[in-house]
């Protein structure tokens, strides 16, 4: 496994396995959060596009997911 942090403070793990697969995780912090994104298949530019579309919830958005399912907040 190799570990390493950028400029920006993202921390990318890659982990190889048996076969030549391999296991991509970006970590990024946004103020007081911590987001991670995984994938064996999603290269690292797809997983960095994903963090990007990262935004606070407007009211609307926050509304509807009440509305699908509980939200448990852990701390």
């Amino acid at each position: 496994m190799t570990c390493t942090v950028d400029a920006h403070g993202e921390m990318v793990r890659i982990r190889d396995f048996a076969g030549g697969t391999h296991e991509i995780s970006l970590t990024r912090r946004q103020g007081r959060a911590e987001f991670e994104v995984t994938s064996q298949t999603v290269a690292e530019p797809g997983l960095r596009r994903l963090l990007d579309t990262l935004h606070p919830l407007s009211d609307a958005e926050l509304e509807k997911l009440k509305q699908e399912k509980r939200i448990d907040q852990h701390l």
